[in-house]
């Protein structure tokens, strides 16, 4: 199941890895593969270790990507295969938390590559600087370098690995930074960016679901669609994952007897039970 960092972490005792991949389009479900790959891990303000390479896709690039990040074909002959360079990016994920911009776009590629070579994709927290900015700020537009260029960062280049990582970087470092004018930053605070629920009680749900993802124990849990009626649902939770600044559980719900997926800020109340509790639902 893996393990993840307590949501009050403050931030400066975490290792974070800036990623981004570049690709031969836009959706990994058609068969589009990364065909660059950068990262950065960072502790505090001081760069650990940082990799890229181009990777071979295995498949012709798209014109519209090409267009983007003028990665050719011809560039990615020789190229390792994503498989091959998966120990050494797995490596520099081990034990920090994600960052990217547009994490779901990043994070879907990854995961598709990690399924393509076989291996389940690591659990990871995951941080989503294009959440960040949607829900603090009001910038022209969200796009990185429109954000970058905002915030007086200067990117050296723009739609290539490295460069975006290094970018993303800087532009989380002056999100961060505006956060601790408001006081010491946590986990939490750049893990659920659009919670509409007070931290305290967010923070108190995490940290139920995680005992009961370490212990293999169900949950009851009291759910608040956004339109629909409230309902009080027994489930086995499966995985917690981030996406676009929400938290959320995907689960074995016993009402629906099916996977389904909760967002963390519209559970109203979450209680532990004992095992072989749910055997009656």
């Amino acid at each position: 199941m893996g393990t993840w960092p307590s949501p009050i972490t403050p931030l400066d005792e975490l290792a974070f890895t800036f990623v981004d991949v570049e690709t031969t389009g836009l959706d990994p479900t058609t068969g589009d593969r990364v065909c660059e790959i950068a990262l950065l891990r960072i502790q505090g303000d001081r760069e650990i270790a940082r990799f890229e390479s181009l990777v071979h896709p295995q498949r012709p690039m798209h014109p519209g990507a090409l267009a983007v990040h003028g990665i050719t074909d011809a560039m990615l002959v020789g190229a390792p295969t994503f498989a091959t360079l998966l120990p050494q990016i797995h490596a520099l994920l081990q034990d920090a938390v994600l960052v990217a911009h547009n994490a779901r776009f990043d994070v879907g590629f990854l995961r598709h590559e990690w399924q393509l070579a076989g291996h389940t994709f690591p659990f990871l927290a995951v941080a989503d600087t294009l959440a960040l900015a949607q829900a603090r700020y009001r910038f022209h537009h969200n796009s990185l370098g429109a954000i970058a260029s905002a915030l007086g960062v200067m990117p050296t280049a723009l739609h290539r690995a490295m460069a975006d990582v290094c970018t993303t970087w800087q532009v989380w470092q002056c999100f961060v930074a505006d956060m601790r004018h408001e006081g010491p930053v946590i986990l939490a605070h750049v893990l659920y960016p659009h919670s509409r629920r007070p931290m305290e009680e967010l923070i108190a749900i995490v940290t139920t679901l995680q005992e009961a993802l370490s212990t293999g124990k169900p949950l009851q849990l009291h759910y608040q669609p956004e339109k629909a009626p409230a309902t009080v649902r027994v489930v086995q939770p499966l995985e917690v994952y981030y996406e676009r600044g929400h938290g959320y559980i995907r689960a074995f719900c016993y009402l629906r007897q099916g996977e389904r997926h909760f967002r963390l800020d519209r559970i109203a109340e979450l209680t532990v039970l004992h095992e072989g509790c749910a055997s009656g639902y």
